[in-house]
């Protein structure tokens, strides 16, 4: 089996029936995070009645959606109950009830990362993120599903089952953080994190129809992330708005308002269809007539890049990560999971080859900058494909990879569309994530 095939095995998985299901939701989980904020604040709500109404979604949804591994309904009325009342000054996500993908280490909680390595495996402490997102007020909800070990695109998981678009319950999420964009929205939770290697963020994004933030490599500690390539694995979150993408990360909840520079993206991010390809024409369009000077740019990716800048650095880390556990229990794993360990592990001369290769890269994209402020292209060259498949992991990936590699921040606006959901991405500079969530925030806003 050859390397690019290899890895494009662990993209696929078992295929499964599912049924549809239809919901309300109940108001308070309608709720913006901005909006639960105030009310929060102005203790017209208290934590406990918006966990309990977060709660009671999950029970009434979950069984047929399957967004969560587990569900941590005790600890969250403990969590909420336990926040103080009276203080003037409250943290920025008081109350706010969130998910964490169950790549997480969570203190107290089983960690699965979707796999039967780690079925019973309670951490004894945080993630960094977990932590800071304690700290910062907000409620533990639960540990959502995820592809195997993180490693695709789809959240059809063997082990812990299948997550169902809330669009349309016959069509796949998105992965690997499949579970927590199904979450975010059908209302299951505030807001999520997630992790994003390829595009596990902005791909379940865009398939469900949020927003998917991926920040600048190495801006939020990796550290409790049970996660296979230092080098590509970023922490990523998922809400409704990018107001409140803002109000997690804590990063200024600004819009830009001055005319800014835009370059579209080459013809490579433009292999989907209309339905893809069309709603993003006419964001674009939009944004040339608020003022933004638009250009053409190029992003210096072809067909043959990643097998150059990416698949090296992934195979060879994953190998490093998960290689061991491969050789001495093997039952563990999934069959497309095993037929990534069926190929050979590259050499230490090919993974220097690929970090080079990699530099090399990232400079080139850090230029493109020089006469553009944001890159805009499709998210994903695909909606949403049916659970029964086909599945072509290496076309979803397409969009995503190259901002994995390149790593900037990145973001996934939901595009307007008449049918499935659809995805708009955003690229910046990196260190300017700011940036790129106020001009985000004027797009999804105007």
């Amino acid at each position: 089996m050859r390397r690019r095939e290899a890895i494009s095995a662990i993209l696929a998985a078992p295929i499964v029936a599912v049924r549809a299901i239809g919901a309300q939701s109940p108001d308070l989980t309608s709720l913006t995070i901005a909006q639960a904020g105030q009310r929060l604040a102005s203790r017209d709500i208290t934590p406990l009645q918006l966990a309990n109404a977060y709660l009671a979604h999950i029970e009434q949804l979950n069984p047929s959606l399957n967004a969560f591994i587990t569900v941590t309904a005790d600890l969250a009325r403990r969590e909420a109950k336990a926040l103080p009342s009276r203080k003037s000054v409250l943290p920025r996500l008081y109350g706010i009830p969130i998910a964490h993908k169950d790549l997480f280490e969570t203190r107290g909680v089983r960690t699965t990362a979707g796999s039967l390595l780690f079925e019973d495996y309670t951490p004894d402490t945080n993630a960094a993120i977990v932590q800071q997102l304690e700290d910062a007020g907000a409620v533990l909800v639960g540990k959502t599903n995820t592809h195997e070990l993180g490693g695709g695109v789809s959240t059809i998981n063997p082990f812990f089952g299948t997550t169902r678009n809330p669009a349309d319950h016959t069509r796949i999420p998105g992965g690997s953080s499949g579970g927590s964009a199904a979450a975010v929205v059908a209302h299951l939770c505030a807001a999520a994190t997630g992790s994003d290697t390829g595009g596990s963020v902005r791909i379940p994004a865009a398939f469900c129809g949020c927003v998917g933030f991926k920040p600048t490599h190495g801006r939020f500690s990796t550290q409790g992330l049970i996660a296979a390539s230092p080098t590509f694995d970023h922490v990523g979150f998922l809400t409704r708005t990018v107001e409140d993408m803002q109000i997690v990360t804590g990063l200024p909840t600004l819009t830009q308002t001055s005319p800014m520079r835009v370059g579209v993206a080459n013809p490579y991010f433009f292999t989907g269809p209309d339905e893809v390809n069309t709603p993003f024409l006419d964001g674009v369009a939009h944004l040339g007539s608020l003022g933004h000077r638009i250009t053409r740019v190029d992003v210096p990716v072809d067909d043959k890049t990643m097998a150059r800048v990416f698949d090296p650095v992934f195979a060879f880390e994953m190998w490093s990560r998960f290689g061991p556990d491969w050789r001495t229990s093997p039952a563990s794993f999934s069959k497309s999971m095993a037929g990534f360990f069926s190929s050979p592990r590259p050499s230490i001369a090919e993974y220097e080859t690929g970090l080079a290769a990699l530099e090399d890269y990232q400079a080139a994209v850090d230029t493109l900058f020089d006469s553009v402020d944001i890159i805009l292209t499709p998210t994903v060259a695909a909606v949403a494909p049916p659970i029964t498949g086909p599945i072509d992991g290496t076309r979803i990936l397409r969009n995503t990879w190259p901002f994995n590699a390149a790593g900037t921040p990145a973001i996934s606006v939901p595009a307007k569309t008449a049918g499935l959901p659809a995805g708009i991405q955003l690229i910046a500079r990196r260190g300017e994530d700011d940036t790129l969530l106020r001009f985000a925030r004027a797009l999804g806003s105007s």
